[in-house]
């Protein structure tokens, strides 16, 4: 009579196996979304393999470590060919994800409390389509190159970061500061959007 594995080991034996082979990646989707409106994106640029795996950043704490093992860049213009949107999307060490997300998240929090005319005292908390958006934002439009900064941890050691520009009024898409946080909070929505509907995951 020929004997059968018993099934707790098998059992034991196909999760190691599936954890052995199963690794995180930046999937297609994350880098993929052409629709944004009256913006257009450009081809995206993938992070130097010789590129620093681990990259320092302040918070009231000290300095502290994000870990980088892939990263993609695309740069969203608009009809005057500037960039308004420049888009990040970085993976960390599967260990590390989450320190890395409480140390980006201290980072805001020290980025924010440490520049004058911000929108708001604490970060601002959005939630586009089922996605949280952690952020910092300047109340106006009349100072500093980057108007907006936003993260987003959609989970698999994926961070999604968002960097509103700022531009000389000749090459601005947005009239006023109101209208550029129209702008800023469409492109999040109509990113996430494509996100939650995206098969290629």
């Amino acid at each position: 009579m020929k004997s059968k594995l018993p099934l707790f080991p098998a059992i034991l034996l196909a999760t190691f196996l599936i954890s052995f082979t199963s690794t995180n990646e930046i999937t297609p989707c994350y880098i993929s979304f052409k629709t944004a409106t009256n913006l257009t994106a450009a081809s995206a640029d993938r992070l130097p393999e010789s590129s620093e795996k681990v990259r320092i950043v302040p918070t009231a704490a000290g300095q502290v470590q994000v870990t980088r093992t892939d990263g993609y860049r695309i740069l969203y213009n608009n009809n005057k060919k500037a960039p308004f949107v420049n888009l990040k999307v970085e993976l960390s060490e599967q260990k590390a994800y989450n320190q890395d997300k409480k140390n980006l998240i201290d980072n805001l929090k020290f980025l924010n409390s440490h520049t004058t005319g911000m929108e708001t005292k604490d970060l601002i908390e959005l939630e586009f389509n089922g996605f949280k958006v952690y952020g910092i934002s300047r109340a106006t439009i009349e100072t500093g190159s980057t108007l907006g900064t936003f993260i987003m941890f959609p989970g698999n050691g994926v961070t999604v970061y968002f960097y509103f520009n700022n531009m000389k009024p000749d090459y601005r898409n947005f009239e006023s500061l109101s209208d550029y946080k129209k702008q800023r909070n469409s492109f999040m929505n109509e990113y996430t959007k494509y996100l939650k509907t995206c098969k290629d995951k």
